[in-house]
Order: C-alpha cells, then sequence, then structure tokens
C-alpha cells in the first residue's frame, strides 16, 4: 500500500526544509556525458548579423554557446515539424475508420 496523504505532506515538508547546501551534501556526483557526443558535420547557413546577435543574446542568459542554442532550436524544431506530421496522419486515419 502506498503513502498517506499526512505521510506525503510530511516528506514534502522534509524536503522543502534543507537548503541547497544540504541537498548538494547529500548528493553523490552523477557520471555525465554530453547529450550527443556524436561527431558533428560542419555545414554553412547565411544568417543576418542581427540573427547571429539575437542568438548571442539568447545563448548567453541560458549560459551556452550561440552554435549550441542554434543546434537546439533546430533540433526542437524537427521534433515538432514531425510531431505535427504524426498527429496529422493518426487525424486523417481516424476519419477514414
Amino acid at each position: 500500500m502506498g503513502k498517506s496523504k499526512a505521510e506525503w505532506l510530511k516528506e514534502s515538508d522534509y524536503w522543502d526544509s534543507l537548503s541547497f547546501e544540504e541537498l548538494m551534501a547529500m548528493s553523490e556526483p552523477a557520471d555525465w556525458r554530453p547529450i550527443d557526443a556524436r561527431p558533428k558535420k560542419s555545414i554553412s547557413l547565411r544568417l543576418t548579423e542581427s540573427l547571429i546577435e539575437r542568438g548571442k543574446e539568447a545563448a548567453a542568459e541560458k549560459g551556452i554557446g550561440y552554435q549550441t542554442l542554434f543546434r537546439m532550436w533546430i533540433i526542437e524544431g524537427l521534433t515538432r515539424h514531425r510531431l505535427a506530421k504524426l498527429e496529422e496522419t493518426a487525424g486523417r486515419k481516424r476519419r477514414t475508420a
């Protein structure tokens, strides 16, 4: 049987009472590697100076390189495109069923 609401609240209060330093002291270092360590192929894109500057500003706010941010945006756009195509295909199948 799972925890009661009172037990969940007590546990929640406990974790909320800890400072960031206490949480870090309790944690163990994690083995990590970059999200995508595969070799990259260099391509050339023609972008306006203002677009590059806006990208650099956005990347600086996130604490990452602007090329990394542009790559993330491309991946996000491709993912949205793929999902939209899947939803469109699923919608057609529902209409024909």
